[in-house]
C-alpha cells in the first residue's frame, strides 16, 4: 500500500450534503471542494479510499430516530461526484468475498444500515486484509455520529488515526469538539486539509 496509508470517507452522500437532501447537515456543502482535494490527491497517488455508505431500506431501525433517508437505490443514496471515483468497488452489508487486491480496485464502499460501519461483517474483515501497520486518514459527515463511530472502532482496534478536522460537518458543535479531545486522548491527531494534500497553488 502506498506509504502504508489509506483514507476513510464517511457518508459523503447527497441526502447528507446536498440543500434538499433527505437528510441535509446545514453547511456541509461547504466542505465539497475540500473532499475534491482529498479525493483527488488519493486518486494521484495511488491511495486507497475506504468509504462507508448508507443503503437504507423501508422500515430501517434509524427511522425511528431520523426520517427516511439515503434509501438504497435512489438518487439521495448516491455519493456525491466529488468523493466518487469511476470504478468503486461496492461490499453490501452481508458476508461476500473480498478484491483479491483492495488497493488496486481504488475505492471500495462498504454499505451500511446503521451508523457504525462495524456492524457491516466485511469491515473487520477488509482491515484484516489490509493489516494494522497503517495509517487511515478520516473525513465526512456527520462528525458527532458516524464520523465518531469509525473514529472509536479504528482506535479501539489499534490504527494509527488522522481526522481531518476542516473536512467534517457537524449537526452539534458541543458534540463535535468533545470528539476533537476524544480522538487526540485516544491516540489519534487532528490534522487538515492542506497538511494531508499539501497548500494549494497561489
Amino acid at each position: 500500500m502506498n506509504g502504508k496509508t489509506l483514507f476513510w470517507d464517511v457518508d459523503t452522500q447527497v441526502d447528507f450534503i446536498h440543500p434538499g437532501g433527505k437528510l441535509y447537515v446545514p453547511g456541509a456543502e461547504k466542505i465539497l471542494p475540500r473532499l475534491k482535494r482529498l479525493t483527488d490527491y488519493a486518486r494521484r497517488n495511488g491511495i486507497l479510499i475506504v468509504a462507508s455508505a448508507d443503503a437504507h431500506r423501508q422500515g430501517d431501525e434509524e427511522f425511528q430516530l431520523y426520517p427516511p433517508h439515503c434509501l438504497a437505490g435512489t438518487p439521495g443514496q448516491k455519493k456525491v461526484p466529488e468523493t466518487l471515483l469511476e470504478k468503486p468497488t461496492v461490499i453490501p452489508n452481508r458476508p461476500v468475498p473480498l478484491p483479491a487486491n483492495p488497493v488496486a480496485a481504488g475505492q471500495v464502499i462498504l454499505e451500511k444500515q446503521k451508523f457504525d460501519v462495524f456492524t457491516n461483517p466485511n469491515t473487520e474483515a477488509l482491515l484484516a486484509q489490509l493489516g494494522l501497520d497503517i495509517e487511515i486518514t478520516l473525513y465526512g459527515v456527520v462528525t458527532e455520529i458516524c464520523v465518531a463511530a469509525v473514529a472509536r472502532g479504528l482506535l479501539e482496534r489499534g490504527y494509527r488515526l488522522r481526522l481531518v478536522r476542516d473536512a467534517v460537518q457537524h449537526l452539534d458543535e458541543t458534540r463535535a469538539r468533545a470528539l476533537f479531545e476524544e480522538v487526540e486522548r485516544g491516540g489519534g491527531r487532528l490534522v487538515t486539509t492542506d497538511e494531508v494534500v499539501g497548500s494549494p497553488a497561489r
